[in-house]
């Protein structure tokens, strides 16, 4: 906590939460004269978000390019990045030399996107590009010797990694024994040694500035084709009739990996995003088309489609399917071959959303008992290693502290004895570094991440150590002790003032993940007009919101059945006036131009 006075007095909400005002640069009668410029400047922004925007350091940006972000503005000079310059030259000379191309990807959203970029732009410069993602069950993260010597045997002359590599440094060498070149694009973690390759593209080096650590796979790899381009530009390679690929093309892929990796929305990330949005609504890209029509999108596209409706799918494919469906769909041509795996996908996920709550239910139950440790270690034999990931996620949001979950035993490696886990961690605890601390200890047999997540390998009778090295961890850069969780709220809002037109300049806000939150707004004093629980098993509540102001709104609290939120919220139809903590929406299932707030959280009107 900053020593800030809680808002409205909120020092213990119905969600155990702290109501903070949001982080500005700008407080008291400073705050109000940079918001009342702006306003002078947009007559028609609600005051609101020109209160917002006066909080927000925009660095070198103009308002006009933070409101409407532009690669132009944005995109870094590629040549700033180590070996950038040499990994361009090095595909330039493939592409003149029509040489096959072997591309090894992650399992994920942002392995899958990137090596579909590689597919995609490669492909329209002539090259045959061979990929390979493997299975998370039999190969595990990373590449592997076997798969690069495949590559190679398959007729790939040059092998790129994306998405991985960083800390593959046995199996690299292996290949470099051959002769063959490897290009390593990953933004995971690096280490004092990097591996051996041609070029090793990273902005997590440790010999680059940090200022595009916060890139995904795919957005490196966007940048590797833009110096390639400029590189085929500069020996002459494009003409009238053989014209350069058109990058903006590719930036509803970025976009995707960009928020699915959650990776901080500033700076050239929320380009990625801003302008992928506009390329996803046009439906380019036949795959991302037919998994949106899977998913029943019938909205303009955002970040929550990315993150929430396509994201998942593709996913599913590499946690409880077939690894390569992801590459597959966002690089395919055919509409009947993207319609089919776009279908795949979608019951793939609807099996692995099946599955993850199996376990979440089983991982909570055990999670539990260590209600006094400040970081959270489960494990089970029969866990399912695809969706341990989403688990541990939901452990943090239940829990707020760390937590690493580890599918155990045959089911997660064949009988070797080795676990594989995966942890979420809070703000603060950099899980990434005390993964790699582990294993340089000697703790596990293999790990890496970043400071928000982290995957490693440990044995099972290591875990009770690598649980003790965790929470010794956490003391040292936290203390002992689990910070409240912390609701940073934008300002207020009267029932009466939330309008379609506030809505339309919070989204140019946007887009919204990690580094950039949407902004949450508290009610004061609200009467609730009637409440019930809806969804299957009453897993959400509705109800109706009226302050006094001259105007009622509905609300929804999703996810809060059962919980002490949800039975506050229906408590209180006896007209217990509630602080109400949300989201601003547009309510599409009137139309679009009713609106609502999404309640996040609430809390007791102090006596």
């Amino acid at each position: 906590m900053d020593g800030r006075a809680a808002f409205l007095g909120v020092e213990s909400s119905l969600t155990n939460a702290r109501w903070e005002p949001a982080q500005s640069i700008r407080e008291g009668d400073e705050l109000d004269r940079h918001a009342a410029a702006i306003s002078q400047q947009f007559t028609d922004m609600p005051l609101p978000v020109s209160r917002i925007l006066a909080g927000r350091d925009l660095g070198d940006l103009t308002i006009d390019q933070f409101l409407e972000p532009k690669l132009r503005d944005l995109l870094p000079n590629p040549s700033r990045f180590r070996d950038m310059d040499r990994a361009a030259a090095r595909l330039a000379d493939a592409v003149e030399a029509g040489t096959p191309i072997g591309v090894f990807g992650d399992y994920d959203v942002d392995g899958a996107a990137a090596a579909a970029l590689l597919v995609n732009v490669l492909g329209m410069l002539g090259l045959v590009v061979d990929v390979h993602i493997p299975d998370r069950m039999r190969e595990g993260y990373g590449p592997n010797a076997a798969a690069l010597h495949a590559l190679q045997e398959r007729g790939a002359g040059l092998i790129v990694t994306v998405d991985c590599g960083i800390t593959a440094h046995a199996p690299l060498a292996a290949v470099a024994e051959t002769g063959m070149d490897v290009i390593v694009v990953d933004h995971h973690l690096a280490g004092p040694e990097l591996p051996p390759a041609h070029s090793v593209i990273n902005p997590n080096r440790l010999d680059e500035d940090g200022a595009y650590g916060h890139l995904c796979a795919a957005g490196v790899t966007f940048i590797l084709l833009v110096a390639l381009l400029r590189e085929l530009r500069g020996r002459g390679v494009f003409t009238d009739v053989r014209p350069a690929p058109d990058l903006i093309r590719q930036l509803d892929i970025v976009g995707l990996a960009t928020v699915c990796d959650v990776v901080p929305l500033t700076g050239v990330n929320r380009a990625f995003v801003g302008q992928g949005l506009k390329v996803l609504a046009q439906r380019t890209n036949i795959g991302l088309a037919c998994l949106a029509d899977q998913a029943g999108l019938n909205t303009p596209p955002s970040g929550h489609t990315l993150g929430f409706m396509l994201g998942p799918r593709i996913n599913a494919g590499g946690r409880i399917g077939q690894s390569d469906l992801g590459v597959r769909l966002l690089s395919a041509h055919a509409a009947d071959e993207a319609g089919a795996i776009a279908a795949s996908l979608d019951e793939l996920n609807k099996r692995r959303r099946e599955i993850e709550q199996e376990i979440r239910t089983h991982a909570m139950d055990l999670a539990v008992q260590q209600d006094a440790s400040p970081v959270v270690l489960v494990g089970h034999e029969v866990w399912h290693e695809g969706v341990i990931g989403i688990v541990a996620g939901r452990l943090r949001e239940a829990l707020g502290k760390p937590a690493c979950v580890v599918a155990l035993g045959d089911g997660a490696d064949g009988g070797t004895g080795i676990g594989k886990g995966s942890g979420r961690s809070i703000p603060g605890f950099r899980l990434g570094s005390a993964v790699i601390a582990a294993q340089q200890a000697g703790i596990l047999a293999g790990g890496g991440g970043h400071d928000m997540a982290a995957g490693f390998s440990v044995e099972a009778d290591r875990m009770a150590e690598f649980h003790d090295f965790l929470c010794q961890r956490f003391e040292a850069e936290i203390g002992g002790a689990v910070p409240r969780p912390v609701r940073q709220v934008a300002g207020l809002l009267s029932t009466a003032g939330v309008l379609p037109e506030l809505v339309d300049w919070l989204d140019r806000l946007g887009p919204f993940g990690s580094g950039n939150p949407e902004p949450r707004f508290a009610l004061p004093d609200c009467r609730i007009g009637y409440a019930k629980a809806v969804g299957r098993d009453g897993a959400h509540v509705s109800c109706r919101l009226d302050d006094g102001s001259g105007g009622t709104l509905s609300a929804i609290a999703f996810q809060a059945g059962g919980t002490p939120l949800g039975e506050a919220l229906l408590a209180a139809r006896d007209g217990t006036p509630l602080h109400i903590l949300g989201r601003v929406r547009r309510d599409h299932f009137r139309g679009g131009q009713a609106m609502q707030i999404e309640i996040e959280d609430a809390a007791q009107r102090l006596s």
